[in-house]
């Protein structure tokens, strides 16, 4: 009887042995497949960049805006935004479905999606509008600047529908 208990250890230990202890975690083997996992994603042409941080502020007369950030998914491409309105006058800044962001690849054009209850987005006079605004689109794997337009359509001097740039927003990937 004595004999078997210490016999179960022994069996147990040199089955472990003959198995390669693959119940062990390997420390090598886990650093190998991080740095080969990380390798892969650097080799993939349509990876999608970073949330990028901006402080890009725009004063157009009485309208100042301001873009904090910008986000990247699969199918669009998320702006936050905050634009004031210093005028005596309502604004909008989607006055005719002209809100959008290009690339600097001239390829790709990513539309504002607008809310439906709220397709113009006015904004009366001394108020602040704050949001993340969604554009159509997945960022082109080329592209490694953006340009935010407002009221594209319209002059420089159209009160009621400033026309805005928000340009060299450069991506890091």
């Amino acid at each position: 009887m004595f004999y078997y208990r210490r016999l179960i250890p022994l069996i147990a230990l040199l089955s472990l042995t003959a198995a390669g202890c693959q119940f062990l975690p390997q420390a090598g083997n886990k650093e190998a497949q991080t740095e080969s996992g990380a390798s892969d994603q650097e080799a993939t042409p349509n990876k999608l960049p970073p949330e990028q941080i901006y402080d890009k502020q725009v004063n157009q007369d009485e309208v100042w805006g301001l873009v904090k950030k910008i986000g990247f998914t699969d199918n669009s491409i998320v702006v936050t935004l905050e634009v004031t309105n210093g005028s005596k006058q309502v604004i909008e800044l989607n006055a005719k479905d002209d809100m959008y962001l290009m690339d600097n690849t001239g390829d790709s054009r990513y539309n504002l999606v607008p809310p439906p209850n709220n397709r113009t987005l006015p904004i009366q006079p001394g108020t602040t509008l704050k949001g993340d605004f969604v554009f159509t689109g997945r960022l082109s794997p080329r592209a490694n600047e953006l340009t935010l337009y407002i009221n594209s359509s319209s002059s420089r001097s159209d009160s009621q529908t400033p026309y805005i740039t928000f340009d060299e927003m450069f991506i890091r990937r």
